[in-house]
């Protein structure tokens, strides 16, 4: 996900001519950095702080929120938030199987704690914990239709499944997700508004 913090061309013009006015247009281009780098910060938070709100994600650390700050030359801000898939167990709230019921997951704050099964219900096809030989453990389901290279079906046996690590929402779409649906777009826009004539009136009192 990126998000760029960037004020409307109307709105700096507006400020541009309120400084003019008082004879402080030397001072715009720190009244905007100063102003969008403020935003920057805040917009961080507030995207790191709805992500926790809406998902039990436990990986996310603000640091994985980078900031790359309004310069004089470039007056916005971009946020970066990067990062594949999480792993379930690692990092959402789980519970592990027992004999009779698969691994269970809640992705949502506001969810319930689900059993992880493909369609149909079969217990081959139930979500369960593991340890690779690697040390890594994690939630594996196994993968319908897909065999093992040791373990190919034959006219005389079976064969055995492939098995996948589980996982959900990435770091990146949780803070799509928040920044989309909260409509921070409009609280970043109301809140650079805000902060330049902060930063204006700061100038003007100096």
């Amino acid at each position: 996900m990126i998000v760029k913090i960037e004020p409307y061309q109307a709105t700096i013009n507006a400020i541009e001519r309120r400084l003019a006015d008082m004879g402080k247009e030397s001072h715009m281009q720190s009244v905007l950095k100063k102003a969008i780098n403020e935003v920057g910060n805040k917009t961080k938070n507030d995207i790191y702080t709805s992500v926790k709100k809406r998902y039990t994600v436990k990986g996310l650390k603000k640091e994985d929120i980078k900031k790359k700050n309004s310069t004089s030359k470039n007056p916005g801000v971009t946020l970066t938030v990067k990062g594949r898939p999480l792993g379930i167990k690692e990092n959402y709230q789980h519970r592990k199987n027992s004999e009779s019921v698969g691994a269970k997951a809640k992705i949502l704050r506001s969810g319930t704690m689900k059993e992880i099964k493909k369609s149909g219900g079969k217990d081959a096809y139930r979500a369960f914990v593991a340890t690779m030989k690697s040390g890594h453990e994690a939630i594996f389901q196994r993968v319908s239709g897909e065999y093992m290279k040791k373990h190919q079906p034959t006219a005389t046996r079976k064969g055995r499944e492939k098995i996948k690590e589980k996982d959900s929402v990435s770091k990146s779409k949780a803070a799509e997700v928040v920044y989309e649906k909260e409509d921070m777009y409009t609280e970043v826009q109301e809140e650079i508004s805000y902060r330049l004539l902060k930063q204006m009136h700061t100038v003007a009192g100096g």
